[in-house]
């Protein structure tokens, strides 16, 4: 079986090539699933399984807190989330649900480098989450639907949430060059490869409280023997993380928001100015509020 290294590239690669159900079908896949299982169940249902067993474990984890226990704002209320309109390119359908006691997820492979590299290898966990995926509008005829932005708010403990964006930084620089064997994509299939992992601050402060934009790049190691990369890096892109308060959101560009893809559609200021906007639209539900 590949390691948890190679699972999640395979994952991250996968998942955008998929081909989307109809509008009406994806919405009630929704209903019945959270939306990160139903984008990974539609990628690969192998992937989910072994992932699921490498990378979380939750069965220690706290119970969700009692109504009565919880001090301060409790749910999200969805006019803290971006609307279509906040986002630079046409948006199609809009997928969302609300969660209890959910981790707080950036990235699954820097979360793995972060365990390697002696740091907390476990997320912490938001008391009220609301999340939502954003897709591209349908095109005539009807090919495959991607995802615009995915866009996740949680809820933390005081204090917890400017913590946990500090502790982000100290993440990332231990991760600023990580080494890994894993599978790479070859003109002959699959090969194992070392793969060099990189994650940065772009930019930070932009917005909210807090800001980071963090940027992940990834580079094959040249072949000893011939002196050229044995395949194609995996490719990887861009997390902003912005605090208003006690609130966190993390938001994923995809598809035509990606600013580090030849020719993109949107620069990175109008990636920004979105998670500005994100920022003022938390401010309904922060406590304290702005």
């Amino acid at each position: 079986m590949p390691d948890d290294v190679a699972l999640v590239e395979l994952l991250h690669r996968d998942l955008r090539n998929v081909t989307w159900p109809e509008p009406e079908a994806i919405r009630a896949t929704a209903r019945r699933r959270s939306r990160r299982s139903a984008a990974l169940a539609a990628a690969s249902v192998v992937v989910v399984a072994a992932l699921t067993a490498s990378l979380v474990d939750r069965a220690g984890a706290p119970p969700p807190p009692a109504a009565g226990a919880v001090d301060g704002q409790g749910g999200i209320v969805a006019e803290a989330m971006l609307e279509p309109a906040d986002i630079p390119v046409p948006i199609g359908e809009r997928l969302s649900e609300t969660g209890l006691d959910e981790p707080v997820r950036v990235d699954d492979l820097l979360q793995i480098c972060a365990g390697k590299q002696g740091r907390p290898a476990e997320e912490p966990r938001s008391r009220y989450s609301r999340s939502q995926t954003l897709m591209e509008p349908p095109t005539e005829p009807a090919t495959t639907i991607g995802t615009v932005l995915t866009q996740d708010v949680y809820r933390m403990e005081p204090g917890a949430a400017g913590r946990f964006v500090t502790d982000l930084e100290g993440t990332v620089a231990a991760c600023g060059a990580w080494r890994t064997t894993s599978q790479v994509y070859t003109e002959r299939g699959m090969a194992g490869a070392e793969v060099v992992h990189r994650w940065y601050v772009a930019a930070s402060g932009f917005a909210g409280d807090q800001a980071l934009l963090l940027r992940h790049e990834a580079s094959v190691a040249p072949d000893e023997a011939t002196g050229r990369p044995p395949g194609y890096a995996p490719l990887f892109g861009d997390r902003l993380v912005v605090r208003v308060g006690d609130l966190v959101t993390v938001l994923i560009p995809s598809g035509e928001l990606r600013t580090d893809v030849p020719e993109p559609r949107v620069t990175e200021e109008q990636v920004k100015q979105m998670a500005r906007v994100a920022a003022e639209r938390m401010c309904v539900a922060s406590n304290p509020g702005c």
